[in-house]
């Protein structure tokens, strides 16, 4: 299930990204772009620079990479890779051996080219996504500390001049990865690997530079030379550190700067916008390598900062699905304070719906008068009045009433109730009148079907209440039965006469005395004997489904709970500043958009089939099941809801001022919001890389904002900018309202100016007084002291 609402979260996430008035054209880039990753070490590189890019770029499906590795790589339709050689080669000479290996390797190379091949046509096929197949940008990502990066003249140089054969010019750019953190098992080698990688980079950037290599081969083994002429290797090498020119370490360095490598290339890439704005001050790719330069003779080099304030939509998506969920089981309870007698009614408890029982299963009492019958007409009055009611009967019937009692009330009555079976007719009156009912429901029938006392009503409760009162009705009646039947005839009840000739009359009113108070109350008490059967089976089947619902209720309450869990915990690593108030904000949010649906489809509108339907089908499936279509009806109705679709800056203002008092002074105006989204974009966007000489001679800065051009907040920062301005600044229009990205784009300075080169020189030069070559004799060794 959490994989679910990851996806659900994500979904949301990248569609409010992606979401604009119009189609984003800013978010895509104009010319092919190429990556080539080299070593296993980039790895996770490229597995999170393929999703970054297919999150933001929205001709990312034209994207080609490939990967050069060792031992692991991904497979995916539009990633080529080959395999270096992996033969367990000496530590000391690994890299050496990567590239000698390599080189010997005829098949290899041939593999390599058609690798390379298949990329131009691959490009060609993908072409229609591009606005311009003109230029191919081709980005080389590596660890400075991979021992295969030793290949990067070959794999570079043989790649472009494949490109070279089909689009009129290839740039390509450099991002070396570089970790400083010290895992405490390899570190002093890994920094001199790294140190070895410097050397022959500051080589390869060189303006006396040059390549020369037989490396084009045919099916037929012909080899075409690749040359390069006198110049750098790479048009831009940025350097990136999980280690910022503060000199502070950050576990979230790492994936910050694979964000930075896509920003980069769709900064330098994208397609520019038709009504540019001077303040815009879009990227200047010639410009910023002139900038950088400066009046140096030696290779110089970049690196970049990056930050962002985006709106946790994801945090958004799961509170608001948890929220929702929340007003469905609302809605389950808003029905239980019912009348007890409509709830007995429902399940058809009524003393009506008894009458109609005892109708069905009771012979007609009318039929009692057929038991005067059984007396002959010679019998007088005078003859019982000084006897109790038991010998009158006794002497009258001789045993026959009570028998045809027995036959043809008791007998039929008992039959009907060995084949009386309510079971089935229970359980219909439970789904059809609570269960699935829209107005009732699940959980209204586990309510009323709990035998708790501080339920509103316990139909379990009044069926023993009324098992209760039924047995002591009947013994009442039993009572009343043995009291009629110890009283003298002539002292009871009815109707009686002392004038002469009136014996055959009394007689008369005694037997219908007989008939109504003593088989009369039979006859109730075999009433009650179906009453206590009926409420036997109500309870049998009411208890049975309480034990099922309370499983239903469980599946209930743990995908709510999961829910819960699920968003609360999005927010446990949250900026405190930025997810402020959203349980409280998005509650309202909530609450207000499911009474636009009440109002719209109606108090019961989450029976309907378009939301949750047949829920107890649902819940049946399982707690996945039902997750799903939560979030499904959410992603649908609540998702899509206007309220989602706000600004960056207008919902964030208004959620931070959420639970703000009108009388309360601590309200956030838009300035000072403003004012704070800047300040965190300025503060949390520091160079990743730590120069030694802070101020050093080249230091050259170009800032680039990517954000909507024409909202407030965006005219605010570049005014801010402007204030002191020290260097170009810039802004990548994007109508996307999420948030707003800051990219610091920093260079001019040396290898020999950082620190991971300074501190590295000790590790390096130590190596290698041990025996350890890192370098091959055919890789410029002849530069390198």
């Amino acid at each position: 299930m959490r994989d679910l609402l990851q996806t659900y979260a994500h979904t949301f996430s990248n569609q409010l990204e992606k979401m604009t008035l119009e189609v984003n054209e800013q978010r895509s880039v104009n010319h092919p772009v190429v990556f080539l990753f080299l070593g296993d070490l980039v790895l996770d590189a490229l597995k999170s620079i393929i999703n970054i890019n297919e999150e933001k770029w929205n001709n990312s499906s034209g994207v080609l990479y490939f990967h050069a590795y060792q031992t692991e790589t991904i497979t995916k339709s539009n990633v080529l890779s080959i395999q270096l050689p992996d033969q367990g080669f000496d530590r000391k000479t690994k890299r050496k051996d990567i590239y000698e290996a390599f080189c010997r390797d005829e098949e290899k190379l041939i593999e390599l080219n058609k690798a390379y091949r298949l990329i131009t046509s691959k490009i060609a096929e993908y072409g229609k996504v591009y606005s311009s197949l003109q230029k191919v940008n081709l980005c080389v990502v590596t660890a400075i500390e991979d021992p295969a990066n030793i290949l990067i003249q070959e794999f570079t140089l043989l790649l472009k001049s494949i490109l070279q054969e089909s689009f009129r010019l290839v740039e390509v750019d450099l991002y070396g990865l570089i970790m400083e953190k010290q895992d405490g098992n390899n570190f002093a080698l890994s920094t001199a690997l790294g140190m070895s990688f410097f050397k022959e980079l500051d080589c390869y950037q060189s303006d006396e530079y040059t390549f020369l290599k037989n490396l084009q081969l045919t099916e037929d083994h012909l080899r075409l030379p690749v040359s390069h002429p006198p110049s750098p290797l790479f048009d831009m090498v940025y350097l990136l550190s999980d280690k910022n020119e503060d000199g502070l370490l950050s576990s979230e360095a790492v994936l910050q700067n694979y964000e930075m490598i896509s920003n980069l290339n769709l900064l330098k890439n994208r397609k520019m916008i038709t009504d540019y704005h001077e303040k815009m001050d879009s990227y200047n790719h010639a410009a910023f390598r002139k900038g950088i330069r400066g009046n140096s003779k030696e290779p110089v080099y970049a690196s970049s900062g990056f930050s962002k304030v985006n709106r946790p939509n994801k945090a958004i998506a799961l509170y608001a699905a948890s929220h929702f969920y929340n007003e469905l089981m609302e809605a389950l309870k808003a029905p239980i304070s019912q009348p007890k007698e409509k709830v007995l009614s429902l399940l058809a408890l009524s003393e009506h719906s008894f009458q109609k029982y005892y109708y069905e299963c009771l012979p007609s009492i009318d039929k009692l008068l057929d038991m005067s019958g059984l007396i002959g007409s010679t019998n007088s009055y005078q003859t019982v009045k000084h006897m109790s009611v038991r010998d009158a009967e006794d002497y009258l019937f001789e045993s026959g009433a009570e028998q045809f009692f027995a036959a043809n009330f008791k007998e039929p009555v008992r039959e009907r109730l060995e084949q009386l079976n309510m079971k089935s007719q229970v359980q219909r009156y439970l789904n059809e009148n609570m269960i699935q009912h829209e107005q009732y429901g699940l959980y209204c029938a586990y309510i009323w079907t709990a035998d708790a006392d501080d339920s509103a009503i316990s139909v379990i409760q009044e069926i023993h209440k009324m098992l209760q009162d039924t047995k002591h009705e009947q013994v009442e009646k039993q009572a009343r039965l043995e009291h009629y039947y110890q009283q003298m005839v002539d002292s009871c009840d009815f109707k009686k006469s002392y004038l002469p000739f009136s014996d055959r009359k009394n007689m008369q009113n005694f037997l219908h005395f007989l008939f109504d108070a003593i088989y009369g109350t039979k006859y109730e008490m075999l009433k009650l004997d179906v009453k206590r059967e009926i409420l036997k089976q109500y309870l049998e089947v009411l208890e049975e489904n309480h034990l099922k619902l309370r499983t239903k209720l469980d599946v209930l309450n743990e995908v709510g709970s999961y829910l819960k869990q699920t968003a609360a915990e999005s927010l446990y690593e949250a900026d405190d500043y930025l997810d402020k108030n959203i349980p409280e904000y998005y509650a309202e949010i909530i609450a207000g958009i499911t009474a636009k649906l009440r109002e719209k489809r109606g108090a019961h509108f989450f029976s309907d089939d378009r939301f949750f339907g047949n829920l107890l089908g649902l819940i049946e499936k399982g707690g996945k099941p039902l997750l799903e279509r939560v979030l499904d009806v959410c992603s649908r109705e609540v998702l899509t809801q206007e309220e989602f679709h706000r600004s960056f800056e207008d919902e964030l203002l208004e959620r931070a001022n959420v639970i703000t008092n009108y009388e309360n002074r601590d309200v956030l105006s838009k300035s000072e919001l403003f004012k704070q989204l800047y300040n965190r974009l300025d503060d949390q966007s520091p160079i990743q890389i730590e120069v030694f000489n802070y101020t050093h001679e080249h230091r050259y800065e170009e800032k680039y904002f990517f954000g909507d051009f024409y909202s407030k907040f965006m005219e605010f920062a570049l005014e801010k900018e402007n204030e002191t301005r020290q260097c170009k600044v810039g802004c990548a229009h994007e109508k996307k309202a999420s948030g707003i990205e800051k990219l610091t784009l920093m260079g001019g300075f040396h290898l020999t100016d950082l620190m991971y080169y300074r501190n590295g020189e000790k590790y390096y030069r130590a190596y290698c007084d041990e025996g350890f070559e890192f370098h091959s004799q055919s890789v410029i060794s002849n530069s390198i002291s």
